[in-house]
């Protein structure tokens, strides 16, 4: 969570009406190819999902342990 800002994260949460989690579950980023932004998704488990915020400063993300998935 401070890779991509910890006060950032709190502000989304909160704003989102969401607690802080115990986990990083549910949790995932998406690149878009296009604008080349990254940002940060909620995935429930009912696959609902939706936009948190985006991620600034990517280059502090950690580059290993990610799952690539495509999307179609």
């Amino acid at each position: 969570m401070e890779e991509i800002g910890k006060e950032r994260m709190k502000c989304a949460l909160k704003d989102a009406g969401m607690e802080r989690p115990l986990s990083m579950e549910g949790f995932y980023l998406e690149y878009e190819v296009k604008s080349q932004n990254i940002n940060l998704y909620f995935r429930y488990p009912s696959n609902t999902s939706f936009f948190l915020l985006p991620i600034l400063g990517f280059w502090r993300i950690p580059k290993n342990g990610w799952v690539m998935e495509r999307k179609n």
